[in-house]
């Protein structure tokens, strides 16, 4: 399912991903919304999916990469 909001009011919508693309009228306010590409759908930070998986690879890759450091007490 793809959630998404107006752009215009903010009104929530839930669509099936079949629909991914499609312009859509608005129940609340009338605007024509276009429904967002699985990718292109923002987390609540802001960020799209596709970025917050590239964050989690480069996290990854740099954990394998930069030394530790220890702290002494």
């Amino acid at each position: 399912m793809i959630k998404f909001s107006c752009n215009e009011c903010g009104k929530s919508y839930r669509v099936p991903d079949e629909y991914a693309g499609k312009r859509v009228r608005c129940k609340g306010c009338s605007q024509v919304t276009a429904i967002p590409q699985v990718e292109d759908i923002t987390l609540g930070s802001g960020e799209s999916v596709a970025a917050y998986n590239n964050l989690l690879k480069e996290l990854a890759k740099a954990e394998k990469t930069e030394p530790t450091i220890e702290i002494e007490s």
